[in-house]
């Protein structure tokens, strides 16, 4: 099944879908248009106990984060379908970073969407933020957590007491430890998709790590209030594509070894059975001399 530009919309994003076809000249929206009915990776995506694998090795990811930089937060307009809302850029480039599966992104922003775009098991959560990554080739990686209603987050604090609330307004937040966006436990769900925002650019790998970020209800609403229309982009088919999970218990279905390894399991078995019965033949005999 193919998406096309007229990908669903619910009632709170066709405000944003018009105020597209405004921004956009006629032949730059048909061309859009043609490239999203090409386009079958796209994101975000409902992730679900039957449509991931569990895979116990997925590449770890190592991340290094400074506890100690700068950062200037915009407004870039929403709920225009082509913005993210409030965008914290990262103005050390050197500030972080994460290397998985031998290859290293650098973090170029982090920013949030209200609701949630991805879904789990159908769930949406109130909001989502996205840790935007760039390789040396310009390779994308996004890091993506959900956000629940819990405790105060004060890491967060000095962003979202102060969130700019117009395109004219930049926030300088001076001393933040990137470290806070991450949680002890990484696991995560991994799939290949494309940005969310026009012009939807497929190549993407995605990280939604499993571990939800904790903001009280005063935070998100802090957030949600300045996007009354949302800034999410509506579920997109899967089209065949893997989910993989290392979360235990998540997935239905489990990575099965390759049949190399079933032969070798298969040998080894007889070969510990041949054994055995030897040895229980032998006993039997010297048993009977006795």
């Amino acid at each position: 099944m193919k998406t096309s530009f007229y990908f669903k919309l619910s009632q709170s994003a066709i405000l944003a879908s018009v105020i597209l076809f405004h921004t956009f000249s006629a032949a730059q929206a048909d061309t859009l248009a043609d490239n999203l009915a090409a386009m079958e990776a796209q994101s975000p995506i409902n992730i679900t106990t039957n449509n991931t694998t569990f895979e116990k090795n997925l590449s770890p990811l190592l991340f290094t984060l400074n506890s100690d930089t700068q950062l200037k937060v915009i407004n870039n307009g929403s709920p225009l379908v082509d913005k993210t809302a409030a965008r914290a850029n990262v103005v050390d480039p050197g500030a972080g970073s994460v290397t998985v599966g031998g290859d290293t992104y650098r973090l170029s922003q982090f920013h949030f969407h209200t609701p949630a775009e991805h879904l789990e098991n159908g769930y949406k959560f109130p909001m989502e933020m996205h840790m935007v990554f760039a390789d040396a080739k310009a390779n994308l990686l996004v890091v993506g957590r959900w956000v629940e209603e819990g405790a105060f987050n004060a890491a967060l604090d000095p962003i979202f007491s102060h969130l700019p609330h117009s395109v004219t307004d930049t926030l300088t937040v001076n001393h933040f430890n990137l470290n806070a966006l991450i949680p002890d436990n990484l696991n995560s769900f991994r799939y290949d998709g494309s940005l969310t925002t026009p012009p939807f650019s497929e190549g993407v790998k995605w990280i939604d790590l499993a571990q939800p970020l904790d903001m009280s209800a005063e935070q998100i609403n802090a957030f949600s209030s300045l996007f009354p229309n949302g800034d999410a982009r509506e579920i997109q088919p899967l089209n065949g594509r893997t989910i993989f999970t290392d979360v235990p218990g998540f997935a239905t279905v489990a990575v099965v070894p390759e049949p190399e390894t079933y032969s070798m399991l298969l040998a080894g078995l007889v070969l510990i059975g041949f054994v055995a019965k030897r040895r229980l033949a032998n006993r039997g005999f010297m048993g009977s001399i006795a």
